[in-house]
């Protein structure tokens, strides 16, 4: 098969890759080293202060959250569709790979280079992206099979989990006394849920992750009304957001890692970082979560009610069974199921179907 010229399609909020925060920049960073390993020539659309080893086209000289004074994202996201709509066929693309959402849908009716979008959000009360999706028979990839429960009818070509470097995640056998909870520290990630948990449990909790900046107004209202005081008292220590170097090394020496989710995360990368380190995971019945654990063999599957209450009960009674989950196995299911290379290889297939017709 020829090598493609692929174009990627990126967010501008963060860099890539991302110093701290951006799950969705680490896979797009990932997959576009890859892809140039494999022998594809890979283009950027991104931010100017990206950091990566295919050709950049940079849109702006650096990622939009690091300047406080942006308001308002449209006119860079209209500016980034300009300068694709001009460049894709001068640099003879291939295909053009979108990991920013609707806003590439305005290249429709201007290029003859096919799009393929990979769906790094839920759809949930997002009705009019599943409305434009089906009017324009947009070539959609799922990131978990369960992602796709509020619009099953829609034209997905393939399912492709994301993959990581599990290089960068070291394999530990023997944890220290703690549990690990890692996400941006909002309502829909459990945060309250965990930290209840933790003193039910009588556990050492250790938290790490982003707080929602003040943009982010309903997260960061609940943020200091709910948990800022929760922190480091007792047991729970909260950490700040870590590099990727520092959280490497909490994963691999957690006991577990425990995601009691409030929400139906599309994929919870945190797992799969959890995982690839042998640190099994704990985590309710929401979303991607079936798909990412092994029940009993990686980690625990929780049903997130019971009695018409949280599932607290059961949570914590598999916190106090953990150590029936073997770590190597953890590793290996990772190793399996949730590397790079796998995800590059898959997307290679993906792109040549759609070329191919």
């Amino acid at each position: 098969m020829r090598k493609l010229r692929i174009g990627q399609i990126s967010p501008l909020n963060l860099p890539i890759p991302p110093q701290k925060y951006g799950g969705t920049e680490r896979i797009i960073f990932w997959l576009c080293q890859e892809l140039k390993k494999i022998g594809h020539e890979v283009f950027l659309f991104g931010s100017g202060d990206s950091r990566v080893s295919c050709q950049l086209i940079p849109i702006v000289k650096r990622a939009l959250w690091k300047d406080k004074k942006i308001k308002e994202y449209s006119p860079y996201y209209a500016l980034e569709m300009a300068i694709i709509s001009k460049m894709a066929e001068k640099l003879k693309l291939d295909i053009l790979h979108d990991h920013l959402g609707p806003w590439s849908l305005t290249l429709y009716g201007k290029l003859k280079i096919p799009i393929l979008h990979t769906l790094h959000v839920p759809f949930q009360e997002r009705e009019d992206r599943i409305f434009v999706y089906e009017k324009l028979k947009a070539k959609l990839v799922s990131i978990s099979f369960s992602q796709r429960r509020p619009a099953p009818n829609l034209n997905y070509v393939a399912n492709v989990y994301n993959g990581i470097d599990i290089s960068i995640f070291p394999f530990n056998k023997k944890p220290k006394n703690y549990f690990l909870w890692v996400g941006e520290l909002s309502k829909r990630k459990g945060i309250l849920e965990v930290i209840k948990i933790a003193k039910k449990a009588k556990i050492n909790l250790y938290l790490a992750g982003r707080i929602p900046p003040p943009k982010q107004a309903e997260d960061y209202h609940f943020f200091k009304k709910f948990v800022e005081k929760k922190l480091n008292k007792g047991k729970i220590k909260y950490l700040g957001e870590l590099s990727q170097r520092k959280l490497s090394f909490y994963y691999k020496n957690a006991i577990a890692f425990l995601y009691p989710l409030q929400w139906e995360e599309p994929f919870g990368l945190t797992m799969v970082e959890a995982m690839a380190s042998g640190t099994p995971v704990v985590a309710f019945k929401r979303g991607s979560v079936p798909e990412v654990i092994k029940d009993k063999t990686t980690g625990f599957v929780i049903k997130p009610s019971k009695k018409r209450k949280q599932n607290f009960e059961d949570f914590i009674s598999a916190i106090e069974n953990i150590s029936a989950i073997k770590r190597e196995d953890c590793r290996e299911w990772v190793e399996k199921n949730f590397t790079k290379e796998k995800m590059a290889r898959e997307y290679e297939r993906v792109y040549y179907r759609i070329l191919n017709g």
